[in-house]
């Protein structure tokens, strides 16, 4: 034992050489002799004599070799017939060492030990742990006799709250002796430590028993739970309290058990606890209680009386804990919040309450508790309060639903931005940065343009640089919502002062003026060219003097970003001088030794590849040899395995996956959040490349499919997976010209359909298989499939969905019991779909169905329809059955039949797209299910019904229809549009932008039966113009407009013209928006020149002043091609 008291000394102590030796001296006599080490570190153990560091590293030493007790070759195993020695030596260990903390390691390998080697089933109630049996009558003996040593006790409750969640079955076998421990123990007068554990142990038994029945028996110690945390809070124990508080954390299960006392009890403790505890992270641990009650059961915390303005008031307490010396805060670094940790924690569980509300569409509540508070806070004078009413609404904002309220808020906010404070301007211009990311479409109309941009101008050259850099942010977001007109009036303004910045030798400053300008030079496109010529020498002198500083790596991804958006304003044939130069320096850039793995550089170069060979397209080509592989080589990152070899560099953000080998056995795999990031954005910069060099890309199809295959089997996020099918679809795309396609979409075949008959189910893998097979039939186009390949696809494809539908049948009965149990305790928390990966599933396995129908419609026909009908009747006819309220709960029925319905309408809507009169002779079996859809209260059917009536309406077969369907059409379209602006009002206007679609093709193709309504049917058309939320629909309705004003169509036009001023500035509003194609957009200004310079201005007197600057840069456009 001496010579192991040596190694020991040597692993703890400061010489590398000899603590490398003797931890391989360790090793070496693990591996050899197990059963000895195990001895020899028990003696070291029980040697009171031994140096106490000794002992506690023998402690640590002997956990690791009782550690990973189930791999074959483990201590453990090795020890074979001494295992019951064991065990009862540390047992007795635990009883009797009087040293505190060589005891709480002991306890520490008795937890370890039992957690590995106990496994109950979760429905058995033993009477004692099989595995060990000496163990738990021997912890609750200890526990329960006060005249041990208090410490003692403490310890063996520990150990006990630490094995719960092993042996809480056991606990309830003995129910009513286990609620009488822990009573002894939570009122126990002698120790701290024992109530404290003991009120941890009731936490754990709560979160790990599955039954809600189990759980009552507990109720009655709740009260003794809330007085111990509340006595440790006075008492000032910071460990201990804050092992109880982080034991609390609710759960859903939990936070039923505690809903009755949250009022009475947990509430009181915990916001005081929260506002007023002298120790920060133990105030953050209350705070995250308080929160956890929201988000696990928001419903019930509404039946709460105070909860949420109790809530509130501890949280806004801590946002107003914000630094007092200004100077010292205004010199710290803008990103660096650690300062203010309270008033970040206050910030997050603001909006972590909210969102959890809102989440249950009980926003409402929130805001009329805020809304006093914001409103003193405002008026109050007082900078912190008027700080944390800012941030308030900051915090907000995302929930908020109604246009005129924001409009009301951001009125209050916008003073503050002058406010004297430099707190108050700050917090200000981060509530615009957040405005903007929530209400882009409300905060950058003309008006609120006009009010902001000054602001800017004037926040830019604030006297306090982290006001100023903040101003500078905040234009990021709002910038890039500003349309070109409102902006180009500011631009001369700015890029004067932005110039200023550049050259300044602030280095933060630089960054954001750099990021600045690129927003500008994206917003305004050509508009920009004029500045290309001075700006591009600073940039490159930038560039020049920052490439091989490490530290500066951020600065130069934003010059190459940057000039990627030059390179967009200033064309193809304006940025060519350069390209080479930039293109040199960006791969010089990435060729820097040393670099960091996180290094930002990579991720901006690739996105500027993608905007630089967007402008050049072809002329592009040249640079991939140099750029490709590097690129490609970020194809292999993959997931490795997460084990004790595993080389990770302290701090790096990792993501984790359980991965189950066909063995059974799980391993864990880890990814550098780095790793991932540089993955997903070379498949997004090869995905550009591939589009937009079309042909030139095609000598490297063959490599990048190659490069491409494993990621097709990365595991860790499917996000990952479903832009590598989006790749190779793109690939198939170019190759189709060159004949190529049938081979890739063959291959891709090969690789995807057999992962539907993997025997583990993983919903997310094969929903992101559908997305990719889908992608790639489309992008194959037609006679790339035999009849045979039809056949095998569909019937894969339509295996998965029985399969799914089996399941969900399945759980069905269990989910609806859950949900009526629910209901009958008046708690509607868990009414929610528990189906969503499910149903996505679903969805995706239809258009796949659809994707063959689009190119193999004949052979679709002939091999597949009668099992797809057969489909559609199934669904339908679930759709309509009768709810039976003994085997499922309502809510649950009508979910499904919601979901049902839905699926049939998307298949009947590829029907009736791909098929077209192919399928007429069907439409007895579904058409009148799809017409009674178009009215239906439900928007997630209305929109679909009124796109398959816009399908349907170009056959002749639909005539007979077209009265009664076009009154429907015009009404739902009227109804939409006169609702006020809302979010919640965007599904009615997205169901109103198809019915546009419906409504006009019913009017070009059966006039003759619509009769005399006809002008009125294309008034309501027109006034349901423009479209609002569907841009599909958009496209197809703006480009209506514009071909039927061009061919002069009298019900349009009206008489003598008297409606194209209206459509007109319609059109110009339209110009070169996402609502709208190229083709339109060209279109627009082909009907401006037509329309004449004296028409122009007449019109123009009802136009905006930023109408008429649009229509004068239609004018500008239009001119060369019309040259």
């Amino acid at each position: 034992m001496e010579g192991l008291v040596e190694i020991l000394k040597q692993i703890q102590g400061n010489d590398n050489a000899l603590r490398k030796e003797a931890e391989k001296r360790f090793v070496e006599a693990k591996t050899n002799q197990p059963g000895q080490t195990v001895e020899f570190l028990f003696g070291v153990l029980e040697a009171t004599q031994v140096e106490q560091p000794v002992r506690e590293q023998a402690a640590v030493l002997l956990r690791q070799c009782l550690s990973k007790v189930k791999d074959a070759d483990s201590i453990w195993s090795k020890l074979g017939a001494a295992q019951p020695q064991v065990q009862a030596k540390l047992l007795q260990l635990l009883e009797a060492e009087p040293v505190a903390q060589v005891r709480r390691q002991t306890a520490d390998i008795v937890q370890s030990l039992g957690n590995q080697i106990i496994d109950i089933e979760d429905n058995q109630r033993p009477a004692n742990c099989e595995a060990w049996p000496e163990l738990m009558p021997m912890l609750i003996r200890v526990v329960c006799d006060t005249s041990k040593d208090a410490g003692v006790r403490a310890d063996c409750i520990w150990t006990v709250k630490e094995l719960a969640i092993s042996v809480w079955q056991v606990l309830l076998a003995s129910g009513e002796q286990t609620v009488q421990v822990l009573k002894l123990c939570l009122t126990d007068a002698a120790s701290v430590a024992v109530r404290a554990n003991a009120a941890s142990l009731l936490c754990e038994m709560i979160e790990n028993t599955t039954g809600k029945g189990d759980r009552a028996g507990f109720v009655p110690l709740v009260p003794d739970l809330c007085t111990v945390i509340a006595a440790l809070a006075q008492s000032g124990d910071k460990k201990l309290l804050n092992e109880v508080l982080q034991a609390l954390q609710m759960t859903p299960e939990s936070t039923d058990f505690f809903k009755d006392f949250v009022g009475s009890h947990i509430m009181p403790v915990c916001t005081t606890i929260g506002k007023s505890y002298s120790e920060e992270d133990t105030r953050k641990l209350a705070v995250e209680v308080i929160v956890s009650l929201a988000e696990s059961k928001p419903k019930a915390m509404l039946k709460v009386n105070g909860y949420l303005s109790q809530a509130f008031d501890v949280f806004i307490s801590l946002i107003q804990n914000m630094e007092e010396d200004m100077e010292l805060w205004a010199e710290e670094p803008e990103d660096n919040e650690d300062s203010e940790d309270q008033h970040q924690c206050g910030k997050e569980a603001l909006d972590r309450v909210c969102r959890a509300m809102h989440r249950v569409d009980q926003f409402a509540p929130c805001l009329e508790i805020l809304k006093p508070f914001i409103a003193a806070s405002f008026q109050s004078g007082d900078w912190k309060q008027t700080v944390a009413g800012i941030v308030s609404l900051s915090q907000i904002s995302e929930y908020i639903d109604e246009e005129a309220l924001v409009t009301q808020m951001m009125g209050a906010i916008l003073p503050q931005l002058k406010a004297p404070h430099i707190r108050v301007r700050y917090a200000a211009w981060s509530a615009v940065a957040q405005f903007a990311e929530d209400h882009d479409k409300v905060i950058t109309t003309d008006v609120w343009a006009n009010q902001l941009m000054p602001e800017f101008l004037t926040g830019i050259d604030d006297p306090c640089i982290r006001v100023s850099l903040r101003c500078m942010e905040a234009f990021q977001h709002y910038g890039e919502s500003v349309e070109r007109e409102d902006l180009e009036v500011y631009v001369q303004a700015l890029m004067e002062k932005l110039g200023a910045k550049l050259q300044s030798g602030n280095l933060s400053a630089q960054k954001k003026a750099i990021t600045f300008i690129a927003v500008v030079a994206g917003q305004i496109e050509d508009g920009f060219a004029p500045y290309y010529a001075a700006l591009m020498p600073v940039i490159k002198q930038i560039i020049e003097t920052t490439l091989h500083k490490v530290e500066e790596r951020t600065l130069l991804g934003k010059c190459f970003e940057c000039i990627s958006l030059l390179a967009k304003a200033a064309g193809r044939n304006g940025f060519r001088e350069d390209s080479q130069v930039i293109m040199e320096a960006m791969i010089k850039a990435t060729q820097v030794p040393n670099l960091p793995k996180n290094d930002p550089v990579k991720e901006y170069m690739m996105a500027a590849s993608e905007r630089i060979c967007s402008v050049m397209k072809e002329d592009f080509a040249p640079f991939l040899p140099h750029l490709l592989p590097g690129i490609l080589e970020k194809f292999a990152l993959a997931p490795k395995e997460f084990n004790a070899e595993a080389a990770l560099e302290e701090g790096t953000e990792v993501s984790l996956t359980m991965c189950q080998q066909p063995d059974g056995a799980v391993k864990v795999m880890v990814m550098s959040s780095s790793e991932m990031e540089d993955l997903s954005h070379a498949l997004e910069c090869v995905n550009t490349f591939v589009e937009k060099l079309g042909k030139a890309y095609v000598p490297y199809v063959e490599k990048t499919a190659e490069a491409l295959l494993p990621v097709f089997e990365f595991n860790m996020k499917e996000e990952i997976r479903d832009l590598a099918f989006e790749v190779w679809g793109a690939l198939v795309d170019t190759a189709r010209g060159e004949g190529q396609a049938q081979t890739l979409t063959q291959k891709f075949l090969q690789l995807t359909l057999p992962k539907f008959a993997a025997t583990e189910l993983d919903l997310e893998a094969l929903k992101t298989v559908s997305d990719g097979m889908t992608a790639c039939l489309k992008k194959a186009g037609p006679n790339v499939l035999s009849a045979e390949n039809v056949g095998q696809v569909s019937q894969v494809i339509l295996k998965a969905m029985k399969e799914s539908l089996d399941r969900r049948e399945k759980q069905g009965e269990a989910q609806g019991k859950k949900v009526a149990e629910a209901l009958q305790a008046g708690d509607d928390d868990d009414v929610e779909d528990e189906e969503v990966d499910e149903g996505a599933l679903r969805i995706a396995l239809c258009e796949v169905l659809g994707a063959l129908m689009q190119h193999h419609a004949d052979i679709f026909l002939a091999t597949t329809l009668p099992l797809v009908m057969e489909l559609v009747a199934k669904l339908f006819s679930s759709a309509a059955a009768q709810i039976n309220p003994q085997t499922i709960a309502e809510s649950v029925a009508k979910a499904v039949a919601l979901e049902d319905r839905k699926l049939a309408l998307f298949i009947v809507c590829d029907f009736l797209q791909h098929l077209q009169t192919r399928i007429t002779g069907q439409w007895g079996s579904f058409m009148p299910q799809l017409l009674e859809d178009v009215t239906h209260q439900n928007p997630d059917l209305r929109q679909p019904a009124c796109y398959g009536v816009s399908l349907a309406a170009k056959d002749p077969a639909f005539a007979p229809l077209s009265v009664d369907v076009s009154q429907k059409l015009a009404q739902i379209i009227t109804q939409a549009r006169s609702l006020e602006k809302k979010k919640t009002h965007k599904p009615a206007q997205a169901c109103a932008d198809n019915a546009l679609s419906a409504l006009a093709e019913i009017l070009l193709n059966h006039s003759a039966s619509i009769g005399g309504v006809t002008t009125q049917l294309w008034g309501v058309w027109m006034a349901g113009l423009p479209c609002q939320e569907d841009e599909e629909e958009a496209e197809k309705n703006h480009k209506t407009l514009l071909r039927l004003i061009q061919t002069e169509k009298p019900e349009i036009v009206g008489e003598g013209g008297s409606n194209l001023p209206a459509l007109l500035k319609i059109l110009v509003d339209l110009y070169k928006t996402d609502m709208v194609t190229e083709e339109t957009s060209a279109g627009i200004g082909q009907l401006v020149v037509l329309i004449g310079q004296a028409r122009l201005e007449q019109y123009a007197a009802s136009y905006s002043d930023k109408q008429k600057k649009k229509i004068a840069r239609i004018m500008r456009d239009a001119a060369p091609s019309a040259a």
